[in-house]
């Protein structure tokens, strides 16, 4: 019997690698199989795209194929539905770090496989100034290292490109002055890059802190100071999992439920890969706003 009754397959024909030429042969034919009625929707917009998800709102299950920037296209509709289809993502970006989070494979007939046999968990979301994410929020280096990013070189190299682009930011980073309020603690410092994170990859490298999970109710923030090798050391060393965040020198780590972020110039913030607000900034996590499909050997503590 088909797991469920009506599926909708939605993807964004703008989105590179998320094509017929890819999809139709590694993913439909699975999601057809589960799915007594599946229904793909190819779209030519960003506002195509948005009305498409709010349109399939009546299914029992709404496949995305694509990166990061078209997940949180998908995240911004349906946060505003009170109750949304179960998502569920196709990796076929260029980074696709939400779908590291959950542990999705990175092929679309795995993940497709993966998904349909998989479970539902409920996933935290955060808005951001009336807006949301999933993933991330980063101010400073982040935004820098985005900005910076060529479209050729990405073409060309892929995910190595953000590589590229972050260290020629590093060599031109410069510190700025922030305030922060985390659930009622506040303090001032100087930084070269503040993240606000949901989920544990940001630019394919992933942080296994058991305190980074996006169906906790908290976020994870953290402060770096500098670029010097010391504090890029211990920004490396989070990928460790025998790593204590407390005890580190350069960058401090804080998980809240609301957050506010000042700065002492107007500055870009990058959630998910796009740069869309400027501080100030208000952030709050929705807890378990989403349902998401996650394959059943998801290690929630990755």
């Amino acid at each position: 019997m088909p797991r469920f009754d009506r599926s909708v397959l939605l993807y964004n024909g703008k989105a590179g690698a998320s094509t017929s030429e890819d999809l139709f042969p590694l993913a439909v034919p699975v999601l057809a199989r589960e799915s007594k009625n599946l229904e793909l929707i190819q779209t030519g917009s960003e506002e195509e795209f948005t009305e498409a998800c709010l349109a399939a709102e009546p299914a029992d299950a709404l496949f995305v194929a694509g990166g990061d920037g078209t997940v949180h296209l998908a995240v911004q509709a349906l946060s505003k539905i009170e109750d949304p289809p179960v998502l569920g993502i196709l990796p076929s970006g260029t980074c696709n770090d939400f779908a590291r989070t959950l542990q999705i494979p990175l092929l679309l007939d795995e993940a497709a496989e993966e998904l349909t046999a998989g479970m539902v968990e409920e996933v935290d979301t955060a808005q951001i100034n009336g807006k949301f994410f999933l993933n991330f929020a980063g101010i400073g280096l982040i935004t820098d290292a985005s900005t910076n990013i060529d479209p050729q070189v990405k073409g060309r190299y892929g995910r190595l490109s953000y590589f590229m682009s972050a260290l020629q930011s590093m060599r031109q980073a410069a510190s700025f002055s922030f305030s922060i309020d985390v659930d009622g603690t506040q303090f001032t410092d100087e930084a070269v890059l503040l993240l606000v994170m949901n989920g544990n990859s940001i630019g394919t490298h992933t942080f296994p802190l058991a305190s980074i999970d996006p169906t906790d109710g908290l976020l994870d923030v953290f402060v770096i100071q500098t670029t010097s090798i010391a504090a890029v050391l211990e920004w490396f060393s989070l990928s460790q999992p025998d790593t204590v965040p407390e005890e580190l020198e350069h960058v401090a780590h804080f998980q809240g439920k609301r957050i506010s972020i000042h700065t002492e110039e107007e500055m870009d913030v990058d959630t998910d890969g796009e740069i869309h607000e400027k501080t100030p900034v208000e952030i709050a996590v929705q807890p378990q706003r989403l349902k998401m499909l996650v394959p059943s050997r998801r290690d929630p503590d990755f």
